[in-house]
């Protein structure tokens, strides 16, 4: 398979992730998804933990040609954010009272860790399940073709602002631009990266 064909099956994958995953986060918000699981603190977590395993779940699927590559990734990201925050919207202790308004600072922090750590391990798995090389080479390239796909995100991002002026409306089945940019250029990213590292391991030494 060329470079161009690995990333163009990934970025069709990415499309196909974030587009699915906001239709079914926005059923799920219709349906009350901000309630379900959520302790007494904290806020809301399901809808977010669903959306990004769908998100990631086709270029799982893509990258490693199996569908139980595919669940790995959708497992990962929705148990890795839903677990923890389950739990902790059941503690106090992080400062946020039932019924208040935002996040406290210790609940941002706790967030964006449980965040990171699902997503970051997520990626780093399906470039191990995907990989043609040694698993860790995979997981390392796989981290390193999503980070690419970020910063191509962030740059147009800054070249056209109006690409994530606009919110997610939980009552619209048509997802936001900035969304499917994301799907598209993470999940081209991973594959390409994927690609590379197969052919760099390929080439006489």
């Amino acid at each position: 398979m060329t470079l161009l064909a690995s990333a163009a099956g990934g970025g069709l994958a990415g499309l196909l992730g974030a587009a699915l995953a906001h239709v079914l986060a926005t059923w799920a918000a219709r349906a009350g998804s901000d309630a379900w699981l959520k302790g007494p603190f904290g806020p809301p977590f399901f809808t977010v933990a669903l959306y990004t395993g769908v998100f990631y779940a086709p270029i799982g699927a893509r990258a490693a040609k199996r569908a139980a590559a595919g669940a790995i990734a959708f497992l990962g990201p929705f148990l890795g954010i839903l677990a923890p925050l389950y739990v902790l919207t059941r503690y106090g202790g992080w400062g946020m009272a039932s019924g208040s308004e935002g996040a406290t600072a210790p609940w941002k922090l706790a967030i964006v860790a449980v965040y990171s750590l699902a997503i970051w391990s997520t990626i780093a798995a399906i470039g191990a399940a995907a990989a043609k090389t040694k698993p860790w080479r995979g997981a390392l390239a796989a981290v390193l073709g999503s980070l690419s796909g970020y910063a191509v995100l962030a740059a147009a991002l800054k070249a056209f602002a109006g690409l994530a002026a606009a919110p997610w409306n939980p009552a619209s089945l048509i997802p936001l631009p900035v969304n499917l940019l994301d799907g598209l250029l993470s999940g081209a990213g991973l594959c390409l990266a994927l690609s590379l590292d197969e052919r760099i391991s390929r080439r006489p030494s």
